[in-house]
């Protein structure tokens, strides 16, 4: 019979990947595109950025509550000072203390202008993906599963960093000066990603083929078929991303006004597939269990 816990818990991991990716990827967009894009977009991904490590800190507490109220099983207990210590003692405990202090070290980084700043953002980015590393599935081979996660993880937030910040640009496209500013931060984006892709494919496959230990159990247990339509929903992404780089952004450097338009549609479409593949993650970290083989 399924438990409210069987609901919150994934619902609570989808929200803490968004706000992770939304806070992460958006300082990693900050480093390398904050020149080159107008006012208005750096402003805009400031505002999300801080949007999302806020939400971040609620949710770092949520995820607690709820692990808490799992383990007592009723709401009373996700206040409970016992449950909530044991939880902080184990390993989700450790991953929420890590993507506490990289929240904070976000919201404080948006308020501070001081040297060094560059290199806050990236440490700050990395300490709240690596919270990721320490916890459920990444720890089943020790370092080699957390190495294959974190290279996934930041190429991940890469990507999804990019996303708002491109569409508030093609928003705003509206003149040639605008339209030359979006080409080249899309074309540089693309470039970039041809790097950083094929590293994100690569150690995420190896994490897979890792956890779930054979083909046979990819294909015969409900992880492994969670982790199937997940690959497909990706693939789907790669094929939009393809789309972009290699149609679209030569339009929009060739100076075509509706280039813009339809980048943002494509970027609308990226964004529902992400989020399906985000709703697939939560719920093969928290709802569904590893093939046995994958435990060997």
């Amino acid at each position: 019979m399924m438990e409210i816990w069987d609901i919150l818990q994934p619902l609570i991991k989808l929200c803490l990947y968004l706000a992770m990716f939304g806070a992460a990827g958006g300082l990693i967009f900050e480093v390398l595109f904050r020149r080159r894009v107008p006012d208005a977009t750096a402003t805009h991904a400031s505002r999300l950025i801080s949007i999302a490590a806020w939400a971040g800190l609620v949710l770092v507490g949520a995820r607690l509550a709820v692990a808490a109220g799992s383990l007592g099983g009723d709401l009373a207990s996700m206040t409970d000072p016992v449950l909530l210590g044991l939880v902080m003692k184990s390993p989700l405990g450790l991953s929420s203390v890590v993507a506490g202090i990289g929240f904070a070290m976000i919201t404080v980084i948006g308020r501070v202008k001081a040297r060094g700043e560059q290199a806050a953002r990236i440490v700050a980015a990395a300490t709240v993906l690596l919270s990721l590393t320490v916890v459920g599935h990444a720890t089943t081979l020790g370092a080699i599963t957390g190495v294959l996660l974190a290279l996934h993880l930041a190429g991940v937030a890469f990507w999804l960093g990019a996303l708002l910040p491109l569409r508030q640009m093609c928003g705003a496209a509206g003149d040639a000066d605008s339209m030359a500013m979006l080409a080249d931060v899309a074309n540089r984006f693309g470039r970039n990603a041809q790097r950083v892709v094929p590293v994100l494919i690569v150690a995420g496959v190896a994490y897979a083929a890792i956890l779930t230990g054979s083909v046979a159990a990819m294909l015969t247990s409900g992880y492994g078929l969670a982790l199937l339509v997940k690959i497909g929903l990706v693939a789907g992404l790669l094929g939009l991303a393809a789309w972009n780089r290699f149609r679209i952004v030569p339009a929009l450097q060739a100076g075509d006004l509706s280039a813009a338009l339809r980048l943002r549609r494509t970027i609308d479409r990226e964004i529902l597939v992400a989020m399906a593949v985000l709703v697939m993650s939560s719920l093969l970290t928290t709802s569904l269990t590893l093939p046995m083989r994958g435990m060997e």
